[in-house]
């Protein structure tokens, strides 16, 4: 017998809901971890610059810092939404993963306005003191802003699969972490 409520909804299933409070406490996760990888990052590679050698080291240096760039993005989304299902106490592995995504979309939509509100900087900045490097062509200037795009592309990308299974992995393991608490009974006053 299916039995219907006030609302009527049919069974006694209720539909799942995003609690933001989760979402956006798995979002803060994700930017602290991803600050402290960069803030690594940028140490190593630092440390490993001779200023003697800089040319032929560039373009190492380089390629290590993009790879390095879409690790950490996508690792830190990973704990982050898996933080994010884990908040939410649910295993439901289905919402784990709209969680997981949510949390990569704040993610890019706060990345994208920090990126808009430098470039924009940036720009006025350039054309107001009509800057331009030395040796800058177009076809570098063109080269430069494709690698740019294309890491964006790759690291966004990344991020969103590795988003989604962080918040299915936090979600489906949920009951692992909850069973393994004690609670003691609250003392009344």
């Amino acid at each position: 017998m299916v039995s219907t409520t006030a609302e009527g909804a049919i069974g006694s299933h209720e539909h799942p809901r995003m609690h933001w409070g989760a979402v956006f406490a798995g979002w803060f996760i994700a930017t602290g971890m991803a600050g402290l990888l960069y803030l690594f990052g940028l140490a190593v590679g630092l440390s490993a610059v001779d200023p003697y050698h800089a040319a032929a080291e560039a373009r190492g240096l380089s390629v290590g810092a993009v790879v390095w760039l879409i690790l950490t993005w996508a690792a830190a989304l990973w704990i982050g939404s898996m933080f994010a299902s884990w908040f939410e106490g649910s295993n439901d592995t289905e919402m784990g993963v709209i969680r997981g995504v949510t949390v990569w979309g704040v993610a890019m939509t706060a990345t994208g306005l920090l990126v808009a509100s430098g470039t924009t900087r940036f720009l006025l900045f350039a054309t107001s003191a009509t800057l331009s490097p030395v040796g800058a062509t177009a076809a570098a200037t063109a080269h430069s802003t494709a690698v740019a795009m294309w890491t964006g592309f790759i690291g966004a990308a990344l991020a969103l699969i590795a988003s989604a299974f962080g918040g299915w992995t936090g979600a489906h393991h949920v009951a692992r972490i909850y069973h393994l608490r004690t609670y003691r009974p609250h003392a009344r006053l």
